[in-house]
């Protein structure tokens, strides 16, 4: 009787553990601080200035988000290595970053609703043949971040393709420009960026890439505090400015289930559903150029 009984102890414990363990919300609520895993090379979604300082569409995201949980923000420099690693282990809340949910991922991780979405294009050395059709063959060779979505993609039309796999978004361009790959798989905001500092050239966009912020599994009310947070960014119309500061276009996409907003998404909760004002001149500084300056 003594192993059953021992049996059925263990299995009390581990789900009363279960039972009261802290969401992430819960968390960085006590904590009063939210760290935010972020890139440093997605221009113009996430980098770093010529100063050092962390700027772009994500990381003035997360910055609205910090100041609606009453909370300070710190960011947490992740590449496509480390971003999942980070997330699983604690050392980030979410990754306000530029990663596109897919099967694997989602099989470890959950998402939020896409709140960018951005065009895959090529970049190549100035000169050299922008037709997308001449990469894709097994004689190119094609650079890419380690991780990035756009592989599986590229692999889809092109199976017998060759890539070479860089840490960070300007070592692939730094390969490019060295002729140590043909090509360099990047998004179109992105793309842009490089093309104006001269010595590559950038395709037309060969396909599409919505990203958004990456939690942990099984961590409900914090991802629906997340997605009433970015959907009434939308109904605020934060969000389509932010979109314009950065990208310099409206959004071409909708936000939520289906893309429609929830009802009733901006009564706010009793439970579970912080939403502390925004100081004054907050959201005049986030949508001006100095929006680092909050931090």
């Amino acid at each position: 009787m003594i192993l059953p009984l021992l049996r059925a102890a263990l299995i009390a414990l581990v789900f009363v553990g279960t039972a009261h363990a802290e969401t992430t919300l819960q968390t960085v609520l006590k904590r009063k601080e939210l760290l935010a895993g972020i890139t440093a090379d997605s221009p113009p979604s996430a980098y770093l200035d010529a100063q050092g300082r962390q700027v772009g569409y994500c990381a003035d995201v997360a910055r609205y988000l910090a100041k609606r949980l009453g909370v300070k923000l710190t960011f947490v420099p992740v590449t496509a290595a480390s971003r999942i690693p980070l997330l699983q282990t604690g050392r980030i809340d979410a990754e306000i970053a530029v990663t596109t949910p897919q099967k694997v991922r989602n099989e470890v991780v959950d998402f939020t609703y896409s709140y960018i979405w951005d065009n895959g294009v090529l970049l190549v050395r100035q000169g050299d043949s922008t037709d997308i059709a001449a990469y894709q063959n097994g004689t190119k060779t094609i650079g890419a971040t380690q991780g990035d979505g756009f592989i599986d993609r590229w692999k889809q039309s092109s199976p017998q393709a060759k890539f070479r796999l860089f840490r960070e978004g300007s070592d692939v361009v730094g390969a490019l420009r060295k002729g140590d790959v043909d090509a360099a798989i990047v998004n179109q905001n992105g793309g842009v960026i490089y093309t104006r500092a001269g010595g590559v050239a950038m395709t037309a966009p060969w396909t599409n890439s919505p990203d958004a912020i990456m939690v942990r599994e099984d961590d409900s009310k914090w991802l629906k505090w997340l997605n009433w947070s970015l959907q009434r960014m939308w109904t605020e119309g934060t969000l389509q400015k932010l979109h314009v500061k950065w990208f310099g276009i409206e959004p071409s996409f909708n936000l939520g289930d289906y893309g429609q907003i929830q009802p009733r998404v901006m009564e706010i909760g009793k439970t579970n559903d912080p939403w502390a004002p925004l100081p004054d001149g907050f959201l005049e500084k986030l949508l001006g150029p100095a929006s680092f300056e909050l931090d």
